[in-house]
């Protein structure tokens, strides 16, 4: 947990102001909207060959790695009974982003929280909801009781937004044409209608709320609707921009628009507008360009335009970034030097796929090919 770098990804610098917030001042923080998935630091330690890093706790974690923010937080973690509810939901969140999700569940007193039965908490539901997706339980069990959440006003609108988006990405993700999609998505609307904000939080959660709900067109296989939709979402990102102000605000910013124009990509390949899609994806590097999502987005993009070696320079981004991820953008770079007549540099890259990644067939069959 050191400090944000040059190099540092966006979603990290996210992280890192959660952590500085924890204790006292998490009521200061700007809501952020991307979640890392916990899986990052097993990555990242057994990339650096740190299996001692492995552990299930921050307590547990070699000293030699941990700096002082990381120990200060796993001091103030210990004893979640000493934070206000908005410290703990933001404890919890930050245990999520750097791996521990028994310790999330700790911080919020859940160890043996059943999903199917919780009573939801008005101070920390979001965060309740959180910790039971990312461990894991039966989807159509959180599916219904984040659709009963959105439906309860005897929670916040806020909170009922965020519950009935979780329900529209969900059922939109597996092109589910749902009863629940069409209902979850007229709460969101409506639950963003009704919370009332500053201007700068109000839009970026209208810009959320619309973004999830271009799935509702999307799903029917109207693109142009889906489109309209992130049009409106676009609107509302483009007028709270015009409230950052100071460091935080921006990085809030930058986490949402993220999201939002990482979906108008795919989202302008699926209806065939490639060049749309590349241009989307200038934004992304624009936002983050230390975040490999960034280019695994933007060599998608000018893959899909045929523009060759761009996407190979785009894939090319990504492996100094490291992490598993450098396998999918290696293939692509063995695939497009293949196509292109360098024999010898696809092969390169094809046996780094491997390596990173000896586990995808569609690699290991590029190898053998290459190796022929």
């Amino acid at each position: 947990m050191a400090d944000p770098g040059p190099a540092s990804a966006k979603h990290a610098e996210s992280t890192h102001a959660r952590a500085r917030y924890v204790a006292g001042r998490s009521v200061e923080l700007p809501h952020f909207n991307t979640n890392p998935p916990p899986i990052l630091r097993v990555l990242a330690v057994a990339s650096h060959n740190r299996v001692d890093a492995l552990s299930d706790t921050m307590a547990d974690f070699p000293g030699d790695l941990a700096g002082d923010l990381w120990r200060r937080v796993a001091e103030l973690v210990a004893d979640p009974a000493e934070l206000e509810p908005p410290e703990r939901a933001n404890a919890s969140d930050l245990m999520l982003r750097l791996g521990y999700p028994k310790e999330a569940a700790r911080v919020l007193g859940m160890d043996a929280a059943d999903p199917t039965a919780h009573e939801f908490s008005r101070e920390c539901a979001i965060a309740e909801l959180t910790v039971f997706v990312r461990r894991r339980h039966d989807p159509a069990v959180l599916e219904r009781r984040a659709l009963e959440l959105a439906r309860d006003r005897s929670h916040g609108a806020r909170v009922r937004m965020i519950a009935a988006n979780y329900v529209v990405v969900r059922n939109g993700r597996r092109g589910a044409d749902t009863p629940a999609l069409h209902e979850a998505a007229e709460l969101a609307l409506a639950a963003s209608g009704e919370w009332e904000a500053d201007p700068f939080a109000e839009n970026l959660a209208a810009q959320t709320v619309h973004r999830a709900t271009a799935y509702v067109p999307f799903v029917r296989g109207d693109v142009d609707g889906a489109l309209r939709a992130l049009e409106l979402a676009e609107a509302h990102q483009k007028t709270a921009e015009a409230e950052v102000t100071g460091p935080l605000r921006e990085l809030a910013w930058i986490d949402h628009a993220f999201p939002l124009y990482e979906t108008i990509a795919k989202t302008h390949l699926r209806s065939g507008d490639e060049e749309q899609a590349v241009e989307a994806t200038a934004r992304l590097v624009e936002l983050s360009p230390n975040d490999q999502r960034t280019w695994a987005a933007r060599g998608q993009a000018l893959l899909a335009a045929r523009r060759l070696g761009e996407a190979a320079e785009a894939f090319a981004r990504a492996i100094p970034l490291g992490g598993l991820p450098v396998a999918r953008a290696a293939y692509y770079l063995a695939w497009i030097h293949d196509e292109l007549g360098d024999r010898e540099r696809a092969a390169h890259y094809s046996s780094l796929s491997c390596r990173v990644d000896p586990t995808v067939p569609a690699s290991a069959e590029l190898a053998q090919r290459l190796s022929g």
